[in-house]
């Protein structure tokens, strides 16, 4: 049986006991019905990934002893090859969950929703840290998903404008139907290990976002012959430039 991987945000330590947050506790017995002596993967960004055992199981609560380092602390020679910031155009219902999973699952480092001239969603001020900590929350269920270590940083919702203030990267990519070349065609130029990639929302980006995008440096491209759903479209792009230039290839 696949032994299961849960974040743990505090400090990880051989030899020690720790009380799981309640989340997890009913997790892992009611929904998991794990017992005492069951064994669990517990990892973060900081510590690195340790095999755990259940010391107790009581009432909703679950302790664990750390038995085992599994996985090192990332270094520089084991962060990712490359490091891709994903500006998203906001999208409706449960599009953006889809995204933000999926492209944690492959590999995205960052992830800024982005208010764009087309886009129908904007968020009132006392809805944004409640939607950034459920988007967190589907990052973290895909990182352990996945075998990352780390969890993609979720930025705040921003304009376009205010996105490309943030950047720095070997190589940035708009998607959009319009592009007049393909995502391939920039495979020839190495090393690049920094890509901002901007996909729009929908409705697609307007001409003065697409303008104001290649008067700062970005390649318009598209992804073929079919336009793809807003949730689509990340998942082909990052798989195609991890395997450009990642660790997909």
């Amino acid at each position: 049986m696949r032994i299961s991987r849960l974040y743990f945000e505090n400090q990880l330590k051989l030899g020690e006991n720790i009380h799981l947050p309640t989340y997890a506790s009913h997790y892992l017995s009611h929904v998991l019905r794990l017992r005492i002596d069951d064994v669990i993967h517990l990892f973060n960004e900081t510590d690195g990934e340790f095999l755990t055992r259940i010391t107790l199981v009581k009432k909703g609560e679950v302790a664990v002893i750390v038995e085992k380092l599994i996985v090192g602390p990332p270094d520089a020679a084991s962060q990712p090859k490359l490091a891709i910031h994903l500006g998203l155009g906001l999208s409706r219902g449960d599009r953006m969950d889809f995204a933000v999973q999926k492209s944690t699952e492959l590999g995205a480092s960052q992830i800024t929703p982005l208010y764009t001239e087309h886009g129908e969603v904007r968020l009132k001020a006392d809805r944004v840290e409640k939607k950034l900590q459920h988007w967190r929350k589907i990052a973290i269920s895909a990182s352990e998903q996945s075998g990352r270590l780390d969890i993609p940083v979720i930025n705040a919702p921003c304009t376009v404008d205010v996105w490309q203030q943030t950047l720095t990267a070997d190589l940035s990519l708009m998607l959009d139907p319009s592009g007049e070349g393909f995502l391939t065609d920039h495979s020839n130029k190495m090393p690049i290990n920094q890509i901002s990639l901007l996909i729009g929302p929908e409705g697609g980006f307007s001409e003065k976002e697409i303008a104001f995008a290649r008067s700062h440096d970005f390649s318009v491209v598209n992804l073929g012959p079919r336009i793809l759903r807003t949730e689509t479209a990340p998942v082909a792009a990052l798989a195609i430039l991890q395997n450009l230039y990642g660790d997909m290839g």
